[in-house]
């Protein structure tokens, strides 16, 4: 994960000539395809380590044992989505041209899924997924469907960002709750 808040940190100081500033939320917010390169595959996983830290922190095993263990489950959970989703768009957000995370999209007949979100540990708590969320949410109010996400039950500030773009909770499906967002709703 250094590498993830280095690369962010070092883009900011440069372009706000060696100040640490953090960007605005209404900066260049994109989305990109996901590549089949190194450097995508390098990012897409120190992203996952850095989400995980909180909870890799109080592991009592090294730094090695921490990392395969990391790996599997990180193995484990894009195989699950690409298996589960295979028509999914995998995409990297980008902040003015660097990554700052992933949202994984499944558009169904019935629903847009988003089986994943994920914004590095740097850039939270700045309004980008707010941002992110809400332009995300016109393809489902485009296409007349509404959107669904799973969320673990523990994770406050992402549900208290799904509340606030206008989800509702259908149901407990622990360790998740299932959230629906309809347009107009």
């Amino acid at each position: 994960m250094r590498g993830i808040g280095n690369a962010v940190e070092r883009h900011w100081r440069h372009a706000m000539h060696g100040e640490a500033r953090h960007p605005p939320v209404d900066a260049a917010l994109t989305l990109r395809a996901a590549r089949d390169t190194a450097a995508d595959a390098a990012f897409l996983y120190a992203l996952y380590v850095a989400t995980k830290a909180a909870e890799t922190a109080a592991m009592p095993i090294d730094a090695a044992g921490k990392d395969f263990l990391l790996r599997m489950q990180y193995r484990s959970m894009t195989a699950t989505y690409r298996r589960d989703y295979p028509a999914a768009r995998f995409e990297i957000v980008e902040l003015a041209g660097e990554p700052i995370g992933q949202i994984i999209t499944d558009v169904g007949r019935c629903c847009v899924t988003y089986v994943d979100i994920a914004l590095s540990p740097v850039v939270q708590g700045r309004g980008l997924a707010t941002a992110l969320m809400l332009r995300m949410l016109e393809e489902p109010r485009r296409l007349g469907l509404p959107a669904r996400v799973n969320v673990l039950a523990t994770n406050a500030a992402s549900l208290k960002l799904c509340e606030r773009v206008g989800f509702v909770k259908l149901a407990d499906v622990p360790p998740f709750v299932r959230l629906e967002w309809r347009a107009g709703g």
